[in-house]
């Protein structure tokens, strides 16, 4: 049986956008801590990695959404392990009202890096392990996001408050700053369908950034050397 993690959450004015939507940062926030709480739940928690300078990271993530909650409404938040890929540990996320409605579903593929080098580490040879499977019907998990030319860019600096305890750019922070770029009208009009996101390496705290990207049509494109992201929006209904 496939270890399966759930919590249910009242979303706050914290929680929401302008338009009482759950917004995207906030929903990858809790796809961490649920991540972070389920891990500690299968004894793989911070004594067997971050106490011994491990840090986990991510390598990519991707959401869909079908429907985003709205405030004031509750939802379950369900999230579970996949078979571990060697050095990589695949994790998957549904978001679903108190109905069984699927309003959201997620992956991500976490690893392990050393605090001091910033080199994978061998979770074998740390007896670092978490067991888990798939079910079958998982959303795919983000391999490689096809680029188009990119003709516009914006800068930008991994700045205290986008930075985690790893010491870099959060997952989340990547997120918040393709949407801003997207520009308000848009933001306005429209709703976020998906987001995919390769993490090819860090960015570390005060470090300075350039991001090309690009629109095509409904669909948003990001790239620098750090990282290359999809952003698909749709006509609010």
């Amino acid at each position: 049986m496939i270890p399966t993690y759930s919590d249910k959450i009242v979303l706050r004015a914290e929680h929401v956008d302008f338009k009482r939507n759950l917004r995207m940062d906030v929903l990858f926030r809790l796809f961490q801590e649920a991540a972070i709480a389920h891990t500690e739940e299968l004894g793989m928690g911070r004594s067997k990695t971050l106490d011994r300078g491990f840090l986990w990271v991510i390598a990519s993530e991707r959401v869909l959404v079908r429907r985003l909650p709205k405030y004031d409404e509750e939802i379950e938040l369900i999230s579970y392990p996949g078979s571990t890929l060697h050095y990589f540990f695949p994790r998957h996320y549904i978001v679903r009202s108190l109905s069984g409605e699927i309003l959201i579903e997620g992956n991500a593929i976490w690893t392990l890096i050393d605090e001091k080098s910033r080199e994978l580490i061998e979770p074998k040879a740390n007896k670092i392990k978490i067991e888990g499977g798939e079910k079958g019907n998982e959303l795919p998990s983000v391999m490689a996001i096809p680029m188009p030319p990119l003709t516009k860019s914006f800068k930008g600096i991994a700045e205290y408050s986008l930075v985690d305890l790893n010491g870099h750019l959060n997952n989340a922070s990547y997120v918040d700053l393709c949407l801003d770029s997207i520009g308000l009208k848009e933001m306005k009009d429209k709703c976020v369908k998906e987001i995919a996101i390769l993490f090819r390496k860090e960015i570390p705290m005060g470090a300075e950034f350039e991001v090309s990207y690009e629109q095509q049509k409904n669909t948003y494109y990001f790239k620098n050397d750090f990282f290359h992201c999809k952003v698909v929006l749709e006509e609010d209904q």
